[in-house]
């Protein structure tokens, strides 16, 4: 192979070195004028020149974010003072997993019982190192920005977007979740969790499970560093509850290595000069906890209370639960749970704790256009599904209204209707709109038809009723489709984000999460990769689509979140690969490594961001 392309090579200079002799003096061949229909008055003149090469690439470095970040304000108390309002007679303790010990009688909260927690589950996987690691500097090497992403500017200025620009004060950064990040799952007194099942022996065996996930809870120094170096200044994680909580019972003991990790992190983001943005249970409600278990709300809250009084002072906003509007299944009668357990967090913080930040909720959401936009039952269906993945939880909290009719109605749907009381408990409980927009689809009714399907429970799109799809009416997928269900469908974010400011009419909204994960990605080689065209656009469209709904449409979108900030485990799937950074699972030391699409991601707030 090398003496052909050896060969090729040497004739092509031959042929380039006759070229350049033959082509010595400039020579016009012909001058046309453009068409006279045509809008461009330009002429057009072609001409033999003198060939040359020219260098098309240029080094350039990211720019790391200031350091430390100076923070100016207080969002509520030091935990000295916020101490005095958690309950009282609480124990701070700290666990080892010993399995050995399940027959201990040590007390209702003893080495034996935590023993006994984690009976129920066991792995195929051992953590490679079980201490925190020291940062290192980041080489240059790794700073050193991809080739400029090509873009042809239309004509029009407005769809160049050279005039829209973002406030100083916008929210762009990337996000994480603990249990598809931190892996150590039965490390330093943590408890077992619900999401701890995926992967677990022995039913789940040949699944990936969260053990090792990228080992961030003992690289978050190192992922930090690295986030801060590339430009990225604000990052959003979620807590483990059980990590706080092991048993996630009310009164049951603090773990006092969970509390001290999340401090550290929380420390050494504001060394980098990064503002955290923290979520309080991503999912991860303890394994013995559910949405359905009347005493969620309590234990909840109880839970909340002890974050929320350690690192409320420096914490600017918070995130109750993740997607809670899609993680209860079909147990609707779980909704009441989840609504009061939001609200009592909301509550405390405010009126308790005295808290100044801002608090919500993050709802799950693909927008359901009408498949047919001119057939009146595919927009009843369309709203229909709006209804049951945001409206019932949505109506009470942001405009203070019952759930819609259209789930209320729905036989055996196994929902009470909220009392005006729990109304204006609820009422008002976010202080703005936070969700994850992935991508939009579309909505038609189903075979039969929507009342035909709610009369029955076992129609395997009951009770929603809709049928969803990403194929348009003419056959046509809506975008390049992902190796899961994120589409590039730019065309669609304006009425994503136009829904919910209409609809719900926050006093913001933020995109918590959006990503693209490309198909078979994880296939490829590292360098191919790395060069994450796809992902590129997926977030370059995407933003510049949100810039049209902020200056066209008058939606004040307040943030933007990229989910991965590094490839992860997405519930049983390392193949899955939404991150802006790889990571190296064979070398035992789980080594990132920047995409281009985390500099392009970049590139593009510092064009757009005002100052």
């Amino acid at each position: 192979m090398w003496s052909m392309w050896s060969s090729a090579w040497s004739s092509a200079l031959t042929v380039s070195s006759a070229i350049s002799a033959a082509t010595s003096t400039p020579t016009s061949v012909a001058t046309t004028a453009a068409s006279s229909s045509s809008p461009c008055t330009a002429t057009r003149t072609t001409a033999y020149s003198p060939f040359s090469y020219t260098v098309e690439t240029s080094t350039r470095y990211a720019t790391p974010v200031p350091s430390p970040l100076v923070l100016t304000t207080t969002y509520a108390p030091p935990f000295s003072e916020a101490s005095s309002l958690l309950p009282t007679g609480l124990t701070y303790t700290s666990y080892s997993l010993n399995r050995s010990l399940t027959t201990l009688q040590d007390g209702e909260y003893g080495q034996g019982a935590y023993a006994r927690l984690w009976k129920p589950l066991r792995y195929n996987t051992t953590v490679p190192f079980t201490t925190t690691v020291s940062p290192t500097p980041l080489a240059s090497s790794e700073l050193r920005a991809p080739p400029p992403l090509y873009t042809a500017c239309p004509q029009s200025a407005d769809e160049c977007l050279d005039c829209y620009k973002l406030p100083t004060d916008f929210i762009w950064g990337v996000a994480g979740s603990a249990f598809q990040i931190e892996g150590g799952l039965m490390e330093s007194g943590r408890g077992p969790s619900q999401l701890d099942t995926f992967g677990s022996l022995p039913n789940k065996e040949g699944y990936a499970n969260a053990v090792v996930a990228d080992m961030n809870y003992y690289l978050y120094k190192q992922d930090l560093a690295r986030l801060a170096a590339v430009g990225i200044p604000y990052y959003s994680f979620s807590i483990s509850w059980t990590r706080i909580v092991p048993f996630g019972t009310p009164g049951s003991p603090i773990n006092q290595p969970g509390l001290d990790h999340y401090e550290d992190l929380i420390n050494t983001c504001i060394e980098y000069g990064i503002t955290p943005i923290v979520t309080i249970s991503h999912d991860d409600a303890p394994l013995n906890l559910t949405y359905v278990d009347p005493q969620f709300p309590e234990a909840f809250l109880y839970y909340a209370q002890q974050v929320m009084s350690r690192f409320g002072n420096v914490v600017s906003h918070w995130v109750t639960l993740n997607e809670p509007n899609i993680n209860f299944g079909i147990d609707y009668y779980a909704v009441p749970n989840i609504l009061m357990g939001h609200a009592k967090v909301y509550h405390w913080y405010k009126e308790e704790l005295k808290g100044t930040g801002l608090i919500t909720l993050k709802f799950a959401n693909n927008l359901a256009v009408p498949l047919d936009s001119m057939n009146p039952e595919d927009t009843v269906a369309a709203l229909r599904y709006q209804d049951f993945i945001l409206g019932i939880i949505g109506n009470p909290i942001f405009l203070g209204q019952q759930y819609p009719s259209n789930v209320l109605n729905t036989p055996n749907i196994n929902l009470t209707a909220l009392t005006d009381e729990e109304l204006a408990y609820i009422n008002g409980t976010a202080d703005f709109w936070a969700f994850d927009p992935y991508t939009a689809g579309f909505a038609t009714s189903p075979p039969g038809g929507i009342d035909s399907c709610a009369a029955d429970m076992n129609n395997t799109l009951w009770p929603s009723c809709v049928f969803t799809t990403n194929v348009q009416q003419d056959g046509w997928l809506n975008g390049q489709a992902s190796f899961a269900y994120a589409y590039i469908a730019p065309q669609y974010v304006r009425q994503q984000l136009g829904y919910v400011w209409n609809v719900f009419k926050p006093s913001g909204v933020l995109i918590a999460e959006f990503g693209f994960n490309p198909f078979y990605e994880f296939a490829e080689t590292v360098v191919a990769q790395r060069y994450d065209l796809q992902r590129t656009l997926y977030y370059q469209w995407f933003l510049r689509e949100t810039l049209k709904s902020i200056y066209l449409d008058g939606v004040n979108v307040i943030g933007a979140l990229a989910w991965s900030f590094l490839d992860n485990d997405e519930f049983t799937s390392y193949y899955e690969q939404y991150g802006l950074q790889h990571v190296n699972r064979t070398n035992g030391e789980f080594t990132r490594s920047f995409k281009r699409s985390m500099f392009d991601y970049v590139d593009f707030f510092h064009q757009f961001v005002e100052g």
